[in-house]
């Protein structure tokens, strides 16, 4: 569970499902229900955090195609 005021790294969260995940971030803000450019945003810093929805949408494929414990390292 996370607690409040616990902060995620989300560029490494998009650098990580790209290296990791073996599909183009385009593809996998598509599968997150986005438009394509939304991960590459993230990636780039130009999405500084985003909406809650996402964000829960985000950890989650993150730990389906990372792991827990590259999931755990995006909390600060």
């Amino acid at each position: 569970m996370i607690s409040a005021g616990v902060r995620v790294d989300w560029v490494q969260l998009a650098l990580n499902l790209r290296s990791r995940g073996g599909l183009p971030l385009s593809r996998a803000s598509v599968r997150i229900g986005r438009h394509r450019s939304f991960l590459p945003q993230l990636a780039r810093g130009e999405v500084q955090e985003p909406k809650f929805s996402d964000g829960i949408e985000l950890l989650d494929l993150h730990f389906d195609v990372c792991g827990p414990e590259l999931t755990k390292a995006l909390l600060k």
